[in-house]
């Protein structure tokens, strides 16, 4: 299925020409959310327009009803009705900035440590959560966003995949779209091995995944990675295909620090094939459509939720369309 899927996106990128997406930076709107034991203040900015609010509710209330949602969107036991109980901070986080909102073409959203895991996409505005209105994307720090298209075929690229991450073996599809890549499954690749790859402009890694308080890891054969094993790869994209790794706050930090642009991770826990597959295909094909990384995430995203609301029911399609978050780190 997934490679019927690609041959239609191929043959309909092979009869058109090359377009890359941008939109001015005065399209963005950066939304930095910060978080303090007294306030959750926000500075929301469109170009030379800006609001300064707080949030008008108090912070132990934000914080438990965010750091549940995450458990519920982990457990795979998130509801419509849960999504519908956010309906409180479009009208405290949203509609204090609904002008510039309704003027904006993409939204970033700049977190701390403290809001990090926060579920800011769910969030619905007019009846629609977020991230089927608008591409997203998030940072730890103020960077300057770009719309423009992010593929190059020319890029070399790797991807090593644990068969239980990805039983589908999506991952295997990298040098569809990268043809200077190679595809690995883990247990044919030693810790040595891995340490001793060269220099590589994507890497995708299908790999058990897990968050303890702001740290993650990756599950590699018998050893633990941390961020400090893709320091080497120098890797302008990276994309994680393990769980929780979109809200671990230092390895994301540090990802930056080694010259990471793009990381592409899960918020909370994603699934094992199917849904995370197809977001893999999606994300790729439009990536080489001429798309931003935000803008394939959320042309995949609409398209996921769309299709398990049809044959999975409502509940399933946030938890299956929503996971997987685009940082723009530089």
């Amino acid at each position: 299925m997934i490679r019927m899927i690609l041959l239609t996106v191929t043959l309909l990128y092979n009869c058109m020409f090359m377009q890359i997406a941008r939109a001015e930076n005065s399209d963005v709107l950066y939304v930095r959310i910060t978080q303090t034991p007294a306030v959750v203040s926000v500075v929301a900015t469109l170009g030379s327009k800006q609001k300064r609010f707080r949030v008008p509710y108090p912070v132990n209330s934000i914080h438990s009803d965010f750091k549940t949602l995450w458990k519920k969107l982990d457990e795979w036991e998130v509801t419509a009705q849960d999504v519908a109980q956010l309906n409180r901070y479009e009208e405290g986080l949203l509609r204090p900035m609904a002008h510039l909102l309704d003027q904006a073409e993409q939204i970033h959203f700049v977190l701390d440590q403290t809001t990090v895991d926060y579920a800011l996409g769910l969030i619905p505005y007019r009846n629609k959560p977020l991230f089927l209105q608008y591409p997203i994307s998030y940072s730890l720090n103020d960077v300057s966003v770009t719309a423009d298209g992010f593929y190059s075929a020319s890029w070399r690229g790797l991807s090593i995949a644990d068969p239980t991450a990805d039983p589908d073996n999506a991952s295997a599809l990298l040098p569809e779209f990268f043809p200077k890549s190679r595809s690995y499954q883990m247990a044919d690749v030693s810790l040595s091995q891995f340490k001793a790859f060269r220099k590589q402009d994507v890497l995708l890694l299908s790999l058990h995944g897990v968050r303890d308080h702001l740290n993650g890891t990756m599950d590699f054969n018998a050893a633990t990675l941390t961020d400090r094993d893709l320091k080497h790869f120098g890797a302008q994209l990276i994309y994680l295909d393990s769980c929780q790794m979109g809200s671990a706050y230092h390895f994301i930090q540090a990802l930056r620090a080694y010259d990471n642009r793009f990381l592409i991770a899960p918020l909370f826990s994603n699934e094992a094939g199917d849904s995370s597959s197809a977001t893999i295909q999606g994300f790729f094909s439009q990536l080489k459509l001429g798309h931003s990384p935000a803008q394939a995430m959320y042309q995949v995203r609409r398209q996921l939720f769309e299709r398990y609301r049809k044959s999975d029911g409502v509940n399933a399609a946030y938890w299956k369309a929503f996971p997987f978050r685009v940082y723009q780190q530089l």
